[in-house]
């Protein structure tokens, strides 16, 4: 029993001091810059694949695999300092929200690139000559590289709590964080000070990434654990605190231990039960920090969402003329065009379900794959064993089903958390909902459920068994349900989640109850959501855990904001776009991700209202023109010809 405890707490050691190794990069670009790095994961994997090409198949020496370690911590702070040149810096006075899509963005972009470079294969690397063979302490055997990984995070963690809290370097560092504007009036260069925070951070990245390579496969999802793990820690620890990053990876690794030693039929399941009391007892973390998380800023153009009546004519007739030859398809394309239209009709549905919190509540869900993911499950199971239920009151189902789920989340969570807390909390969602099912044979672990039948609608005697009668059925009820969706939030409901949006104090001030408005919208997110997976089952005919995967959940932020989240028809017209990249690309492998997180940064950077906001802008302009170019003319006198008012 001591053997095992032992093993157990050597454990945790090396999995909490390899999760500090890249929470530490996140929490240092937290507290200077208020966000949430969802990149950091993927420059780890740049790090990790620098070293593999310096290292290629070789068996180095100690300090030769440190040395080739720095070196791609520096090949990936030089990338740290384009990234701050090209993104950060252009971003850091707007809303929060859009950094962290950004930087979502930028992830996407990263795989993609890996994927063209290195290729998707799996690589692996020896450890160093003297970290090869286990350490033998009586009867117990320890691994000497999994040492060294304590020892490597111990030195990491020394040198930054000596360099924030003992240096002139650490309390410039500081100062910054807590004033820039101070600090700029007292002369010191904020902007170069801000780029070299960001360069270390990657730096740390990169190391962490050239550090760890002997201990996994590399592969383009190499850094999506560490990832999650990392904002966990830091979530548990207190966000930009050093100090608390060290003891909640610590905590994480403990806590996986045990779980293994403890369930070891539910692994992985212990960490997400911790996160969640964290984040609902005590949200603040351990070590609450000065760097606490920005607010969300009321968004220019929010009132566009229900305003705009000029314009609703025009687009009333784009799209009457959008589902007409979205109708036509069936008669003209082939099956593969016509299974991308069809896919690309329902994640429009699900980007709206996701803008209904982001776009008209101002709430950010990283995790909306999980509702999805709950509706498409729930329907291949009853379609699959129980196909006698009517499809249509197994649509009602995901969404009461949908809705229940975001009631029970949004109740214990919207209280008291917002923001960051909150978007963190809905990848935890997605993650569990993943690992639940993963463990289920019902639903078939990883391969899935296959071989999904088609529903028949026996009481109105259609049977919608081709791919033709799906897809129609599958138009018609996303356009009901889309104008159901316009009717509710052109409405009062639609008001009060614009005023939530823009001023909770005010709205709570006034006598509106903004977590109940709140936990209204999650439920009705949710609910449209879990009827988009319900009705995108029985067209793909096949459910994987793919559908609830951390990166899932991208494709609403992406559909939304390519087509702009402050309007309504955004996400759809987003989702067309997205669809259209997505079909021209599909050949090659890393280029779709490149070009779509390309175009996403472009999107934020240049145009954050998206497609709709830049045709937006241009018709306004247009009118503006047309306007000023219109000659006024006052009335001629006898004999003379008519002249230009002055």
């Amino acid at each position: 029993m001591a053997t095992q405890l032992i093993f157990a707490i050597f454990n945790a050691l090396s999995m909490g001091m390899a999760i500090f190794m890249v929470a530490a990069g996140i929490t240092l670009i937290f507290g200077l810059l208020k966000i949430l790095n969802m990149a950091q994961g993927a420059f780890f994997m740049i790090g990790a694949y620098i070293a593999f090409s310096l290292i290629d198949h070789q068996q180095l020496s100690l300090l030769a695999f440190i040395g080739v370690a720095l070196l791609a911590g520096l090949g990936v702070a030089v990338l740290g300092l384009l990234t701050d040149r090209l993104i950060l810096s252009r971003l850091r006075h707007v809303d929060y929200h859009y950094m962290l899509i950004a930087t979502f963005a930028l992830m996407m972009v990263c795989q993609g690139a890996v994927k063209l470079i290195w290729g998707v294969n799996f690589f692996s690397v020896m450890p160093p000559l003297v970290l090869d063979q286990p350490l033998q302490i009586g009867t117990l055997f320890l691994s000497r590289y999994s040492l060294f990984v304590i020892a490597a995070g111990l030195v990491i963690y020394v040198i930054l709590e000596v360099a924030i809290h003992r240096l002139w370097l650490g309390k410039l560092m500081q100062s910054l964080a807590s004033n820039p504007w101070m600090s700029g009036l007292l002369g010191i260069n904020v902007s170069l000070g801000l780029t070299f925070s960001v360069m270390f951070a990657f730096f740390l990245a990169g190391l962490a990434g050239g550090l760890m390579l002997p201990l996994q496969s590399l592969s383009p999802q190499l850094g999506d654990a560490y990832l999650l793990y990392g904002f966990f820690a830091i979530i548990i620890g207190g966000l930009g605190n050093v100090r608390g990053a060290l003891l909640g990876s610590i905590l994480l690794g403990l806590v996986n231990s045990l779980n293994t030693i403890l369930l070891p039929e539910w692994p992985g399941i212990a960490i997400y039960v911790v996160l969640a009391v964290f984040l609902f007892f005590r949200p603040e973390g351990l070590f609450p920090s000065l760097a606490s998380q920005p607010q969300s800023a009321g968004e220019q153009g929010s009132s566009a969402m229900v305003g705009n009546k000029a314009h609703r004519p025009a687009w009333m007739v784009a799209g009457a003329l959008v589902v007409v030859l979205a109708a036509s398809l069936p008669l003209w394309a082939n099956g593969g065009l016509l299974y991308v239209a069809g896919s690309a009709i329902v994640y429009g549905l699900f980007a709206l379900s996701w803008n209904i919190l982001f776009g008209y509540t101002g709430l950010a869900s990283f995790g909306h794959s999980a509702f999805f993911a709950i509706g498409a499950y729930f329907t291949g199971v009853l379609l699959r064993d129980w196909p006698q239920v009517p499809f249509l009151l197994v649509l009602l189902g995901c969404a009461v089903f949908g809705a229940v789920v975001a009631c029970l989340v949004g109740a214990l969570a919207l209280r008291r958390l917002a923001g960051i807390f909150l978007a963190v909390l809905t990848i935890a969602l997605a993650e569990v909902t993943r690992l639940l099912i993963s463990y289920s044979d019902f639903l078939g672990r990883e391969d899935g459920l296959v071989g999904i039948p088609r529903p028949k609608l026996a009481w109105l005697g259609f049977d919608l068994d081709s791919s033709a009668a799906y897809y129609w059925f599958l138009l018609a009820a996303v356009v009901l349900l889309v104008a159901v969706l316009w009717w509710v939030l052109h409405g009062r409901f639609g008001r009060l989640l614009l005023i939530t949006r823009q001023d909770p104090e005010r709205a709570a001030f006034l006598g509106v109850n903004v977590t109940r408005v709140r936990t209204a919208s999650f439920m009705l997110s949710g609910a449209v959501a879990a009827v988009a997976g319900g009705l995108y089952a029985p067209w793909a005919r096949i459910v994987t855990l793919e559908q609830v995967s951390f990166l899932a959940s991208t494709q609403p932020v992406l559909n939304a904001m390519l087509g702009g989240v402050h309007s309504f028809w955004g996400p759809m017209v987003g989702a067309v776009i997205f669809a259209v990249l997505e079909y021209g690309t599909r050949t090659f492998v890393g280029l779709s991700e490149i070009m779509v997180g390309a175009l996403l940064l472009l999107i934020i950077l240049a145009a954050p209202n998206g497609v709709v906001g830049l045709w937006r802008a241009w018709a306004s302009r247009a009118r503006t023109y047309r306007a000023t170019q219109r000659p006024r003319e006052t009335e001629p006198e006898s004999g003379e010809p008519l002249r230009e008012s002055r």
